[in-house]
């Protein structure tokens, strides 16, 4: 659920189906969840009840782009925000590449407390 008790302006669902009900819930009034990822391997809700599944004024979206759309993505802009501090990502925890297994548990168990990292030996 939302840390914040009046909720969320908008929400970016990266794991798609499993969490998308948490997401919506998570919104304040007009606020928006996009789901753009789908790594949750779950590609429908069972029972889907719009009226109930999908929160009094919010708003639910989803965006499938392209690889050029990745392209135009404005990576060194994000790297400068988080630099600056204006972008404040929470990390949960951390995981070699040899740990990338028990990395997906912990996503899937929600045990994280923030974002997942895991490290490669570049």
């Amino acid at each position: 659920m939302a840390q914040r008790p009046d909720g969320f302006d908008k929400v970016l669902d990266l794991v798609g189906v499993p969490t998308l009900k948490d997401s919506l819930r998570c919104l304040r009034p007009q606020g928006v969840v996009c789901m753009t990822g789908t790594v949750g391997n779950v590609w429908s809700i069972d029972h889907f009840e719009p009226m109930t599944t999908i929160p009094k004024a919010v708003r639910p979206t989803t965006y499938g782009g392209s690889a050029k759309d990745f392209v135009c993505t404005p990576i060194q802009e994000i790297i400068d925000d988080l630099a600056a501090g204006r972008l404040n990502v929470r990390i949960g925890k951390t995981f070699s590449i040899d740990g990338i297994v028990e990395a997906h548990r912990c996503m899937e168990e929600n045990r994280a407390g923030g974002k997942i990292v895991v490290l490669t030996n570049l």
